[in-house]
C-alpha cells in the first residue's frame, strides 16, 4: 500500500522572492541616491517582500543585487551553481539564463547580452544583477529612486513543484494554458512534456512523486470557491518527459489527497473509475468505485494494497475496506467504539463521516489515525486486512 506524502519544500527553491533591479545595456543603468544610504525595499506582484539578512545592495554603478537563490524563489525557477567554472544557471520554461562572476557578458536561451554589472561573489553569496535577470525569465521591472523601491511583475504566471531525489526535477504549470514543463534533472533546460486538462479556479498548488526511473506523478490541487470547501485534483502520469495519461476529480469539504501510486505503478482516478496503470501507461486494472462502494458519488482513494482498496464516499465519507476482486467490504468506523460510531453517522462539520487518516500500512496491516469523539486525544486503529475480506 502507497500513502500519498505531502509536499515538501527543497532548500534549493520556494516560492516567493526575486528582485530588483540589476542593468543590462539596452536597459540602462540605475541611479544611485545622493542621499544617505537607506535599506532598498522589495515590492513582487505588488507585495513587499522582506529581504532577511542577505540584503539587496546598490553598487557605485547604480546597479542593484540580490542574491542568485532568491532568483528561484520569486520567479519559480531552478538556480543552479557551478564552483569550478563560476558559473550561475537559471531555469525556467522558455527561458535559460546563465552569468559567470566577474564576467560583462551573459547569456539568455544562448544568445549573448552586455552587461553593466557582473555576478559578483559577497560574504560567500553569489548576488546577480537583477534587472538582467529578471527580466530575461519575462518580468517588468521598475526602480522609483527617491523611495529607493524595486518593483517586479511577471503575473505570478506559473505553479511549480518539484520531486526531492538525488537529482532534483523541477516542473512548471502554466496557469492559463495548462502546459505542463520539466527540468529533469533541475539543472537543464525547461522542455513541455504535455497540457493538463485544467481550468484555474482560484488557489492552486503543484506536487510531484518520483515514480521510478524517468516516471513521475503530478497532482494540481486547486482549491476554490466561498468558504474553500471544493477541490478539483488534476493528477498526471509522466514518462521520460512526456505526459502519458490523466485524470481529474472534484470534491467538496473533505479534501484527502488520492494515493497515486502502488509501489511503482501509477495510479489515476476521477471519482467513478480507480485505474492502476503499467508503467508504459498501459491498463493493468480498473476498478468501478461506486459499484464496489455501494454509493452513486465521487470515492477518493486513500489507500491500495495486494487484494484491497481503501476508499470514501465524498459526501456521506465513511472510509470503506473492499476487496476489489470479490466486492467484500467493511465501513471500518463499526470497529470503534458506541460514541465514535455515532459521531461518524451524524456528524456534518467540518464535514460528514469519520475522521480517519490513514498513517501506515505493514503486510496487510493498515493504521488509521483518528481524533476520539468524548476526549478529543489522537488514538489510533490497527486493521488487519486478512480479518475482515
Amino acid at each position: 500500500m502507497h500513502i500519498r506524502v505531502p509536499f515538501l519544500r527543497s532548500r534549493f527553491l520556494g516560492l516567493a522572492l526575486l528582485l530588483a533591479a540589476g542593468t543590462a545595456t539596452a536597459a540602462g543603468a540605475i541611479p544611485a541616491d545622493a542621499a544617505a544610504p537607506r535599506p532598498i525595499k522589495l515590492v513582487v506582484n505588488g507585495n513587499e517582500i522582506a529581504a532577511g539578512s542577505a540584503a539587496p545592495y546598490l553598487d557605485a554603478s547604480g546597479s542593484v543585487y540580490v542574491p542568485v537563490r532568491m532568483v528561484s524563489q520569486l520567479l519559480k525557477s531552478y538556480v543552479d551553481w557551478d564552483g569550478v567554472r563560476k558559473l550561475v544557471s537559471v531555469y525556467a520554461p522558455n527561458h535559460t539564463v546563465k552569468l559567470t562572476l566577474g564576467a560583462k557578458t551573459a547569456l539568455h536561451n544562448d544568445k549573448s547580452f552586455a552587461l553593466n554589472a557582473p555576478a559578483r561573489m559577497k560574504n560567500n553569496t553569489v548576488y546577480v544583477p537583477v534587472r538582467f535577470v529578471a527580466q530575461s525569465l519575462g518580468a517588468e521591472v521598475k526602480w522609483q529612486s527617491a523611495q529607493r523601491t524595486v518593483t517586479i511583475d511577471d503575473g505570478d504566471p506559473y505553479a511549480a513543484g518539484y520531486a526531492i531525489t538525488t537529482t532534483p526535477s523541477m516542473f512548471w504549470l502554466d496557469k492559463k494554458t495548462g502546459d505542463l514543463y520539466q527540468s529533469d534533472p533541475s539543472n537543464s533546460p525547461a522542455v513541455l512534456t504535455g497540457k493538463l486538462d485544467f481550468k484555474l479556479q482560484e488557489y492552486l498548488s503543484l506536487s510531484v512523486d518520483k515514480l521510478g526511473a524517468g516516471g513521475y506523478m503530478i497532482t494540481a490541487s486547486d482549491i476554490y470557491g466561498e468558504p474553500h470547501i471544493n477541490v478539483q485534483y488534476t493528477t498526471a502520469y509522466i514518462k521520460n518527459k512526456k505526459l502519458v495519461d490523466q485524470s481529474a476529480v472534484h470534491y467538496w469539504q473533505r479534501m484527502t489527497p488520492n494515493v497515486t501510486r502502488l509501489g511503482s505503478q501509477p495510479v489515476l482516478t476521477d471519482g467513478r473509475t480507480v485505474r492502476i496503470l503499467n508503467t508504459d501507461g498501459t491498463v493493468d486494472h480498473a476498478y468501478d468505485l461506486a459499484k464496489l462502494g455501494g454509493l452513486d458519488e465521487a470515492y477518493g482513494v486513500e489507500g491500495i494494497g495486494a487484494g484491497y482498496l481503501l476508499i470514501r464516499p465524498n459526501r456521506t465519507g465513511l472510509l470503506t475496506l473492499v476487496d476489489p476482486g470479490t466486492g467484500k467490504k467493511k465501513e471500518l468506523y463499526e470497529l470503534l467504539g458506541p460514541e465514535d460510531r455515532e459521531y461518524a453517522k451524524l456528524n456534518d462539520v467540518p464535514y460528514h463521516g469519520d475522521t480517519f487518516t490513514v498513517s501506515g500500512e505493514r503486510d496487510g496491516v493498515i493504521d488509521l489515525d483518528y481524533v476520539g469523539v468524548k476526549d478529543g486525544k489522537h488514538r489510533t486503529l490497527t486493521v488487519t486486512v486478512k480479518d475482515w475480506l
